[in-house]
């Protein structure tokens, strides 16, 4: 088992090794034993490599949706060492990919005027709604894994390997970040395209840093993460310590906010039942937005959406929001989402251009049928 865990804007990797063994559970009645012996590794000094599909929230939340699966719901490695490194090299030669997104644009249009007539009904205020992609390439995972993450540095990269299953994550978003009794919580809410014209690519900075809909988009989602860290946090403690900053990547720009709050001997379960899934890829009101995704998207995110990252033994953890990972099916096929938050005043049009953007991260040009 390979999980290696990479922050390439400090330039930094944690590497665990060395598998003792692994934890799934495929139902919300198996996560009450998987929760206690997730805890016990940790408490025993070992790591634990965390892989938290999207439909885990759906269980978590009692949700009509949440049936059996043939996947794993949750998906816990427990790893004897771990190692402080650097990042993988990029490949000598960059592999060839072919995309494809699997519902034509002029369904994406239907659907998202189909959120939008909800939110006029007061349904709910944003959905973050989503298309998959499948990807092709005849490059093995590790070398697709190092070319993409080479030309696309994010601090919250990862790479999963059990020979089988293969997942890449170029995530630039923090789901939850948890030092001794703190948590922090960084959701990213509002994309616009780089420009290789330095003057357009400034002015598409500003558009973003003015953008009264991206404001509110990142607004709406940072209310809903701070109720959700009031569930668990020390009363009083929870603050947005940054709102609406504009951070560079080298295919977007894109808005964060930061929201911080103190929660004494909080377990790894309690945590997961209050936060996951992450706000910003379901849209508020959560379970609503969630009902509206299942209703419309029709297919399992998989792992897209969910989340990835590490439990130490001292209790710290850090998990991403799995956004811009591939997720390979068989040797050779690999699903992608790209998705956005779309709410009443989203132009249709717009929203699907965006998400070719954040597909730019591919390094191809996506199919897709009119």
């Amino acid at each position: 088992m390979h999980c290696r865990f990479e922050n390439r804007l400090d330039q930094t990797a944690l590497v665990l090794s060395d598998l003792q063994h692994s934890l799934h559970a495929y139902h919300a009645d198996e996560l009450p034993e998987i929760w206690e012996r997730i805890t016990h590794a940790q408490q025993q000094g070992y790591w634990v490599a965390l892989v938290l599909p999207y439909e885990l929230g759906a269980h978590l939340l009692g949700l009509e949706n949440a049936t059996s699966s043939a996947r794993p719901i949750l998906s816990a490695y427990v790893m004897k060492h771990a190692e402080h490194t650097t990042p993988w090299s990029a490949p000598e030669h960059a592999p060839t990919l072919k995309a494809k997104a699997l519902i034509p644009r002029h369904q994406y249009l239907e659907h998202i005027h189909h959120i939008q007539e909800g939110i006029k009904n007061g349904e709910y205020y944003q959905v973050n709604y989503s298309i998959p992609l499948t990807i092709q390439s005849e490059a093995a995972p590790e070398t697709i894994y190092r070319a993409l993450a080479a030309a696309h540095p994010v601090a919250y990269g990862a790479y999963l390997s059990d020979g089988d299953h293969h997942i890449l994550s170029f995530s630039p978003e923090l789901f939850v970040r948890k030092t001794g009794d703190h948590l922090l919580v960084k959701p990213m809410k509002g994309t616009t395209a780089r420009h290789q014209d330095p003057i357009q690519d400034q002015a598409a900075a500003l558009a973003l840093r003015q953008s009264d809909k991206d404001a509110a988009e990142n607004i709406m989602i940072v209310d809903l993460l701070r109720n959700d860290l009031g569930r668990i946090a020390t009363t009083g403690s929870v603050h947005v310590s940054k709102l609406l900053e504009v951070e560079a990547y080298p295919s977007v720009w894109t808005m964060t906010s930061t929201i911080e709050a103190e929660a004494p001997n909080i377990r790894f379960a309690e945590l997961m039942t209050a936060l996951f899934p992450c706000g910003s890829i379901t849209g508020t009101p959560k379970i609503a937005a969630m009902q509206c995704i299942h209703e419309l998207e029709q297919r399992a995110r998989g792992i897209y959406c969910g989340s990835i990252g590490w439990l130490a033994p001292n209790g710290d953890l850090q998990l991403n929001v799995a956004i811009r990972t591939i997720e390979y099916t068989d040797p050779h096929t690999a699903q992608f989402g790209v998705g956005g938050a779309i709410v009443i005043d989203s132009d249709p049009a717009q929203e699907w251009q965006e998400c070719l953007w954040k597909a730019r991260v591919l390094g191809t040009e996506i199919e897709y049928e009119a």
